[in-house]
């Protein structure tokens, strides 16, 4: 009973009888595709550099690519700084667990919690916000985006060696 209404709305339903305009919509793209090409000359950029031509069989149709020249944020050095701040993170959990385990320390944050589900999500928690703050300042090519997980790397490599040395 059900499928046979749907069966029956779907075919008395008014958008099966629309018309498309194809000829305008080509008419549209390639109008875009003109000003596009003419923007893109007068700004000094050569047509073999910023635009690509695509022509199907029956279509005049054209693809523009564009250069916005931006540098790449997600490199190298925002993996290096990123990730050592992750791994001295869960180094800095993983001595605190095992020195709190055999109970020659305790926790020096009265904030952070002792169990080892606790400090990971703190610590998850803080590590993703630094890589968030870090990929939007060098998103907008901020030279300071370094900092926000150069002070996580700092905190953790002090958590680090106190573990390391209360072993």
């Amino acid at each position: 009973m059900v499928s046979l209404s749907l069966a029956w709305s779907t075919s008395t339903c008014s958008a099966q009888n629309v018309k498309i305009p194809f000829r305008q919509i080509e008419h549209d793209a390639q109008l875009y595709a003109t000003i596009s090409m003419a923007a893109n000359t007068e700004e000094g950029v050569s047509r073999s550099n910023s635009a690509s031509s695509f022509s199907p069989a029956s279509s005049g149709s054209s693809f523009v690519r564009r250069d916005y020249g931006h540098p790449r944020i997600l490199d190298s050095k925002y993996f290096l700084i990123n990730g050592l701040h992750l791994g001295l993170a869960a180094l800095d959990v993983g001595l605190t667990q095992h020195c709190l385990a055999n109970h020659h320390c305790r926790e020096g944050n009265p904030l952070m919690p002792s169990s080892f589900a606790g400090q990971f999500a703190i610590n998850s928690a803080f590590v993703s916000t630094a890589a968030f703050v870090s990929f939007r300042l060098k998103k907008q090519d901020s030279r300071i985006w370094w900092i926000s997980p150069a002070v996580g790397i700092g905190a953790h490599s002090a958590g680090a060696v106190t573990g390391i040395l209360n072993r």
